[in-house]
């Protein structure tokens, strides 16, 4: 089968509903599923529109020809925060439809939703879950009912066969980056020629607003050899010297943490790099060691500076283990991003005063402030869902006790205060960061204009 899987444009830095980055970023979900359709000899390549910054006409020009297409709502890099906007998916979705002979949605916008995609998006199928194992059925040949993990039209009406469970990573074979345009990622707070690596699937937190219905139940994590291997590959045929490790919580594999950063320190790879982690699964021997390897940025949610609100997200972190953890980090002289929530229930209009406060106190390198997404299959969502216009399948935020305006103001304000501190300023100047800050003033500038 001649298969062709496409990643969409996001034409915007920051998407005009939901107010998130869209970065050009590798679609490493479809690097996956294209390696393991070519170890099964399939005709298989990868369009990344958004690479490309190709529009739904050109991409439909392209796709024509082949015998299937699947079209990714959202990278794995976008898993757990999707997009709330839909018109450049369904811009593409309608282009590609008319072009293609069989086209099928893969992504979170159809794991959560299901029948609702499989309509709005016009697809023969939509695969809900880790796409991988299902992509490759499809390709075989399986029909839809012994397929688990998709759902489709039968006389009309939408059936979803069984969920798929969870595969073992180390069953996958090396993603296919040679169909991508590895030449054009980048990640600004990074630099060029950049990559993204996975080690790990899941997290072990509850936390009552994160969507997790791509990952399954579990976390697995790959081998280190695993890893090691495709970071070593990748960085001697692509030239790669950034990369983003995407697992959710990097630290709390310590194995695959000390054996990665041990090999990128023994082998000089000088590889500049960054991941996410919570601020208790960090201390100091650690986060010298991931230093030395060439890690320079740590992602971290904090979410709010509200003890009230921080019990009630289920994070299962206190505000001083937050205090206690950004201190060990920049000690390490690993710069920090951390990033807050406003819009929760029951939070009010102090609680984002404390939230707000918090950022200043801690003062990571960048910070980012966002209005709460009630996604579907999430805590949140069940707990506000009847105050939510139901004519929406994805909503932007909850307004139940502050109005949406409101909230969309003072995140407006907390990006500006943050970032026209004096001391911020300083701070960055004084540690010689000026290419970074400009990148940043970038960021901060489309995230308000938005």
């Amino acid at each position: 089968m001649k298969t062709l899987l496409v990643n969409p444009l996001q034409p915007h830095l920051v998407s005009r509903k939901g107010r998130i980055y869209n970065r050009v970023w590798p679609p490493l979900s479809l690097a996956n599923c294209a390696a393991l359709l070519r170890a099964e000899h399939h005709d298989v390549a990868v369009l990344d529109a958004n690479a490309y910054r190709m529009g739904a006409s050109e991409a439909a020009a392209q796709a024509r020809g082949y015998d299937a297409v699947f079209l990714s709502s959202a990278g794995l890099d976008r898993w757990q925060c999707p997009a709330i906007d839909l018109s450049p998916l369904l811009g593409i979705a309608g282009a590609l439809r008319r072009a293609s002979e069989r086209m099928f949605l893969v992504g979170p916008h159809g794991t959560a939703r299901p029948a609702e995609m499989l309509e709005l998006v016009g697809a023969d199928a939509v695969v809900r879950g880790e796409p991988e194992m299902t992509v490759l059925e499809i390709c075989r040949g399986t029909p839809f009912r012994d397929t688990h993990g998709v759902t489709y039209r039968e006389n009309g009406t939408p059936i979803s066969t069984e969920d798929r469970k969870p595969f073992d990573l180390d069953t996958l074979p090396m993603p296919a980056f040679d169909l991508l345009p590895m030449d054009r990622y980048r990640y600004e707070l990074l630099g060029n020629r950049f990559a993204l690596f996975e080690g790990s699937r899941g997290c072990g937190a509850r936390c009552m607003f994160c969507f997790k219905a791509m990952y399954g139940d579990t976390v697995r994590r790959k081998s280190p050899d695993k890893l090691i291997a495709e970071v070593d590959h990748v960085l001697a045929t692509f030239g790669v010297r950034t990369a983003y490790f995407m697992d959710l919580e990097f630290t709390t594999s310590r194995r695959l943490v000390n054996e990665l950063c041990d090999h990128l320190t023994k082998k000089n790879h000088r590889l500049k790099w960054t991941c996410q982690t919570r601020f208790d699964q960090v201390n100091a021997p650690l986060l010298k060691k991931m230093k030395k390897a060439g890690c320079s940025l740590i992602h971290f949610g904090v979410e709010t500076g509200s003890d009230k609100v921080m019990k009630s997200l289920n994070k299962g972190i206190s505000l001083d283990q937050i205090r206690e953890g950004i201190k060990l980090v920049h000690a390490a002289g690993i710069q920090t991003a951390c990033f807050f929530m406003f819009g929760f229930p029951g939070e009010t209009l102090d609680d984002i005063r404390q939230s707000f406060e918090f950022a200043k106190e801690l003062n990571p390198t960048y910070a980012a402030f966002h209005i709460a997404a009630p996604y579907p299959g999430t805590r949140f969502h069940d707990l506000v869902k009847d105050s939510l216009n139901k004519d929406e399948l994805f909503t932007e935020c909850y307004a139940g006790e502050i109005p949406r305006a409101t909230l969309e103001r003072l995140s407006r304000q907390a990006y500006f205060k943050f970032y026209t501190r004096p001391s911020y300023f300083l701070s960055r100047l004084l540690k010689g960061e000026f290419a970074s800050l400009r990148e940043q003033l970038r960021l901060f500038w489309n995230f308000i204009q938005s």
